[in-house]
């Protein structure tokens, strides 16, 4: 159990990652905090209409920034994504400690999803806070189906998130988010 004033500052993206990770903390006694950024995504829409419904099912306060740039997408990849999106984070938190936690989770080769990625951010938030900001992921070594299980299981409300890379009025049905979750849903 967390302490009772345990406060969350959660990057919340609207799919079922960062949507699983509301009732974990939730369920475990912490007061969540969404943050959501632009940060020229072409799935902009979707995530925050999910963001905006999940953030009224659970009653946690939502802040959405524009960060007033456009990360490139390389073949589906976002190069520094979680890193840009978790140091601007830290960048507009106004206190002096807290926790950070990202949806990242096992079963991708991608560099900002992996042990050394977090060990390498918690470096770097070390430098700027003194050890006072925590980031954490809670999901890194679950795979997409044992999140998938933890929705099932937590009663996270699935229909109202958004995954998909290249859309934001509805799911291309052909991204590797897409495929992700018509894969999860199917075998369910």
């Amino acid at each position: 159990m967390l302490p009772s004033d345990a406060q969350i500052n959660l990057l919340l993206g609207g799919g079922i990652d960062s949507s699983a990770l509301i009732a974990f903390y939730l369920a475990r006694g912490a007061t969540v905090r969404g943050i959501h950024f632009n940060y020229g995504q072409p799935s902009l829409d979707g995530e925050r209409r999910s963001i905006l419904a999940l953030s009224q099912h659970y009653a946690i306060p939502l802040t959405t920034v524009d960060l007033g740039l456009s990360i490139v997408s390389a073949q589906g990849e976002y190069h520094c994504r979680n890193a840009t999106l978790l140091l601007a984070a830290a960048s507009i938190f106004p206190a002096k400690q807290g926790r950070f936690s990202i949806g990242i989770h096992s079963g991708t080769s991608y560099y900002d999803c992996s042990k050394i990625f977090m060990a390498d951010i918690q470096r770097i938030f070390d430098g700027y806070f003194g050890g006072c900001i925590q980031v954490e992921a809670p999901f890194l070594e679950f795979t997409k189906a044992d999140i998938f299980n933890f929705c099932t299981l937590a009663q996270v409300p699935v229909e109202l998130t958004f995954s998909c890379e290249r859309r934001g009025d509805f799911p291309c049905g052909q991204c590797s988010s897409c495929l992700d979750r018509r894969i999860l849903h199917e075998s369910s």
